[in-house]
């Protein structure tokens, strides 16, 4: 991991925010919110968990980890549909 890609990767998570912060005051939708925080939520498990660099068995773990938040979020906006 270099330094530059550390700064370069904080800079696009300030852009990033600051652009969740623009969006959010302007009354944009939820969609573009949820895909800003995706990005960052990317960058950030590929940069600081040195995911990019990591072997494949980190990796599937982390998108195992996804899928089950995935399932998690899936059980719970069914919950609520369907009371």
């Amino acid at each position: 991991m270099t330094a530059r890609s550390l700064i370069l990767t904080y800079v696009v998570l300030i852009v990033l925010a600051g652009l969740s912060w623009l969006l959010a005051s302007a009354g944009t939708g939820t969609a573009i919110a949820l895909l800003i925080a995706a990005l960052k939520t990317i960058a950030i498990a590929l940069v600081f968990m040195e995911l990019w660099h990591g072997h494949a068995s980190d990796r599937m773990i982390a998108v195992i980890a996804f899928f089950f938040v995935l399932l998690l979020c899936a059980g719970a906006l069914c919950d609520v549909a369907f009371r």
